[in-house]
């Protein structure tokens, strides 16, 4: 844990504590209507062909990751059964959104992530910083652009450890290093922005460890074997992240229902969602949250779980303190993929073995 901590340490030092920011925004594709850009998060490619509904155009796609989104019009639909537990046959009003056509591959993850990995942070003192880097020789940039890189792969590592997992000893050398490093930025951490960017400078021997790992990481990311098949060993947070990263959303629980329905039915073409895995929704989990009223419009779920009280004995056996299973229930979030209506859920302690995936929706302007 302390070496964790100085490694971190050193890295919010070199890039003056400033978290990485939003994307920067994709370059609207030439010739995109005005209007047509202000209802999507990102410039998109439509499919002419499959015609629109009530304005909106029924396909279109990111072109940067190259997933499709199929529309599900606005309107009032049918969810939840009275045959299950924690379930209601309840009516709700939705908006229009897109949901994605397929859940989000390895490949797509693994572009993106590595896209991420070679970013610097937004904010007003790394733009300072980096007009004071860029006056220095091409050498000496590169060694701020190598920092920079390793202070994201620590911090995205433990998310996303199966797909950037590096060999042991590569992964000690790595520890080593940032250690070394601090201690060199601990003697310069009284000086001015300037002087510490004109000090700062990896030896030989550091950058040729940093740059071990930084080959090893691009290695393991540009792995092709399983790019093409989803990504299946999603947690709930990085899931999230991902979401955010393309400017879109995990469905609602309500959305992922109506459009597993619409799909069952030949009405919406996506991979089926119903099948042997399970997708995150965003919502937390309460047993009684769809119990509390007939009607919804947009429901986005409660502000926080909740178990009902046999869940709760159940989840008790495997932490043994009530209290600590009534404080996990509140960050319980919502999966879904077993049948149509059943409702599950995650918990953040959860080691499960199943097939975890990531489905995304777009909730248009």
């Amino acid at each position: 844990m302390l070496q964790d901590l100085l490694i971190k340490l050193w890295f919010v030092l070199l890039i003056l504590g400033v978290s990485l920011g939003p994307t920067t925004p994709l370059l609207a594709e030439e010739g995109k209507a005005a209007k047509e850009a202000d209802r999507f998060p990102f410039p998109v490619k439509v499919d002419s062909e499959a015609g629109q509904t009530d304005g909106l155009p029924n396909r279109v796609q990111n072109p940067s990751s190259g997933m499709w989104y199929a529309l599900v019009p606005a309107g009032t639909y049918t969810i939840g059964s009275d045959q299950i537990q924690d379930s209601k046959e309840i009516q709700v009003q939705l908006s229009p959104f897109y949901i994605s056509e397929t859940c989000v591959t390895h490949g797509q993850v693994r572009q993106e992530l590595l896209t991420r990995l070679q970013m610097y942070p937004e904010g007003k003192e790394v733009e300072e910083r980096l007009s004071l880097i860029h006056q220095l020789p091409a050498a000496r940039q590169a060694d701020f652009q190598l920092g920079n890189m390793m202070l994201n792969y620590y911090i995205y590592r433990r998310d996303w450890e199966d797909l950037n997992q590096l060999d042991p000893e590569i992964d000690r050398e790595f520890a080593v290093t940032s250690k070394e490093v601090l201690e060199q930025l601990h003697a310069h951490e009284n000086l001015s922005m300037e002087e510490q960017v004109k000090q700062f400078q990896f030896t030989s021997p550091q950058r040729k460890s940093f740059n071990k790992v930084k080959a090893a990481i691009i290695k393991c990311l540009q792995h092709a074997e399983k790019n093409g098949f989803p990504y299946q060993r999603a947690t709930h947070r990085n899931a999230v992240t991902y979401a955010e990263w393309r400017g879109v959303a995990l469905p609602t629980e309500a959305q992922w229902e109506v459009a597993a329905r619409l799909s069952a039915a030949g009405k919406l073409h996506v991979d089926p969602l119903v099948r042997n895995h399970r997708e995150y929704c965003s919502d937390f989990y309460a047993f009684d949250y769809f119990q509390r009223k007939k009607h919804f419009k947009d429901p986005t779920g409660p502000r926080r779980g909740k178990f009902s009280d046999e869940q709760l004995e159940r989840e008790t056996q495997v932490s043994s303190l009530k209290v600590i299973t009534r404080i996990v229930a509140l960050n319980a979030v919502v999966i879904r993929g077993e049948s149509i209506s059943k409702r599950e859920y995650s918990l953040a302690h959860s080691n499960s073995n199943e097939s975890r995936r990531i489905r995304l929706v777009i909730n248009p302007n």
